[in-house]
């Protein structure tokens, strides 16, 4: 069957029908391109990705190919890798591109909702694999003209639900703890200071607390598509005063300094780590994201090891004590550009004052690959509102109807 649009009730925060087109920075532009486009399966949604039709069937193998006429593919038999639902191979029609073959939207969203650790279930498994195998594949040569990353090709084309798109970004799922660091991510480092613990005091007791620092690092990529870390401003304390007295915070200025590498990922710790090991995060850099994989494995399986014993990582750094490490996003809004912490939402950016109820038209773009793409949606759909937002996100919105495209019927 075809996917078809949620016809509940118009939310009352957006009463008025949204006319959805394409925008630029400060000028709107309707895209030609394939766009993103938001449907409704079985109560739930997923946004599917420009490389997917939008008359792409519930029950069929979602099929595209990969820079088509761009690619010279090395036919042979190690040039093929297949991972449950998931395939890739020289195009049988076009032997110069890649098909890539993902499961049908239905099995996907089965494998998808209701899941408390998503890496237990074997699609996702396959789909680690099957990333795996794209790196492995490019890195032989399979592929040698290819014009980017098949393995980032594959990743930000998996139709996701609203609120997993980060995984398209930055391979990130709920259950999984790294988060690769590309542009468009700020880091943002709080250190807390406490007196001197004396005999018999807990050495975080929050009667001896003396006060935070925080630094910020911008995630950037060189002109060699290598990854390095800008400090943005100075060191900030609170108190002004703690500056004059404390020094630790100077060693988060190690990130700065972290070796230019292709590829750098965060990796989060939710769990207890032994009392002795007080590490909260890790960042960690290699040649190829397969090589990351791997390091988060082995992380995850000698949490008490330091990273630099646990994996040979080409670059490392931990980060211990009472300290966090969060992530920002960069996204523009109404033309202005703003750093949302980690996990906002549409829901969480639109106006919340009673002018609200006004709200004629909504545009979304977001990057795909190398360019801006319109994302599309029904404007009946609420979960159109917990739309994960990404680095890069430009949203804006009127309310007057100056917009009048409608977004594409999907049937």
């Amino acid at each position: 069957m075809l996917l078809q649009p949620n016809r509940s009730l118009l939310l009352g925060i957006l009463c008025a029908t949204l006319a959805i087109v394409g925008c630029s920075a400060r000028k709107p532009v309707v895209s030609a391109d394939p766009s993103f486009h938001l449907v409704s399966l079985h109560g739930d949604s997923l946004l599917f990705t420009p490389a997917i039709p939008a008359n792409q069937t519930s029950e069929s193998p979602v099929r595209f190919t990969f820079a088509s006429g761009a690619v010279h593919a090395s036919i042979g038999a190690n040039c093929s890798a297949e991972r449950g639902p998931f395939r890739i191979e020289p195009a049988k029609s076009d032997p110069s591109s890649v098909e890539i073959v993902l499961p049908a939207p239905e099995r996907w969203l089965s494998d998808l909702e209701g899941r408390t650790d998503p890496d237990s279930t074997e699609e996702v498994q396959a789909l680690d694999a099957i990333l795996a195998d794209a790196d492995r594949l490019q890195q032989d040569g399979c592929f040698a003209g290819a014009t980017g990353s098949i393995r980032d090709f594959i990743l930000q084309s998996v139709p996701m639900r609203p609120t997993e798109s980060f995984y398209n970004a930055y391979g990130y799922r709920i259950g999984r703890r790294g988060l690769d660091l590309k542009p468009g991510i700020r880091l943002k480092i709080e250190r807390a200071y406490f007196r001197a613990a004396k005999s018999g005091e807990e050495e975080y007791d929050p009667s001896r607390f003396l006060g935070l620092s925080t630094t910020f690092f911008d995630v950037e990529w060189t002109s060699e598509n290598k990854t390095r870390f800008q400090q943005v401003g100075d060191i900030q304390y609170s108190p002004e005063s703690l500056a004059h007295e404390v020094e630790q915070g100077n060693r988060d200025l190690a990130v700065g300094s972290l070796p230019q590498e292709p590829h750098y990922r965060l990796f989060f710790y939710s769990y207890l780590v032994p009392q002795k090991h007080k590490r909260s995060a890790v960042i960690m850099g290699a040649g190829s994201a397969s090589q990351l994989d791997e390091f988060d494995r082995q992380l995850r399986a000698l949490p008490d090891k330091s990273c630099k014993s646990a994996a040979n990582a080409a670059a490392c750094l931990e980060f211990d004590g009472f300290v966090t490490l969060s992530s920002q996003i960069r996204v523009e809004i109404n033309g202005k550009i703003q750093f949302l912490d980690w996990g906002a939402t549409v829901k969480d950016v639109l106006p919340k004052n009673r002018g609200m109820k006004t709200l004629k038209s909504l545009k979304i773009q977001r990057r795909y690959m190398d360019s801006y793409r319109d994302l599309r949606f029904d404007p009946k759909d609420s979960k159109m509102l917990s739309l994960g937002l990404v680095g890069g996100d430009r949203l804006a919105w009127s309310k007057r109807a100056s917009f009048s495209t409608p977004p594409p019927t999907l049937q």
